[in-house]
């Protein structure tokens, strides 16, 4: 199987966007460090309240991993009262569109 490519987004409770922003930018860097990760970006809307991560990843099984680890339980546990409800992660595949 190719690469692995996710979209996930949440959003903040009201008057949260600040403290949430804080808790997800937290992880970037140490995301980027692990194996398999080709590209984790953070995102911010226009309105400032919905947060998007942009991920490529080697594998499946890399992204498995990625959500096992101690820096995303950490997060998540951080963010648990930020966050208006769960996040919306959608996997996908490349199209090959090539002529």
């Amino acid at each position: 199987m190719g690469l692995t490519y996710v979209s996930a987004t949440v959003a903040a409770k009201d008057g949260m966007e600040q403290e949430l922003e804080i808790v997800l930018s937290s992880v970037v860097a140490e995301v980027r460090k692990e194996a398999g990760c080709i590209r984790y970006d953070l995102h911010k809307s226009d309105y400032g309240n919905v947060f998007l991560f942009y991920e490529i990843w080697e594998s499946p099984a890399h992204l498995a991993a990625h959500g096992k680890t101690p820096h995303m339980d950490a997060m998540r546990e951080a963010s648990a009262d930020l966050v208006a409800g769960p996040a919306e992660v959608n996997t996908w595949e490349a199209v090959d569109v090539a002529e």
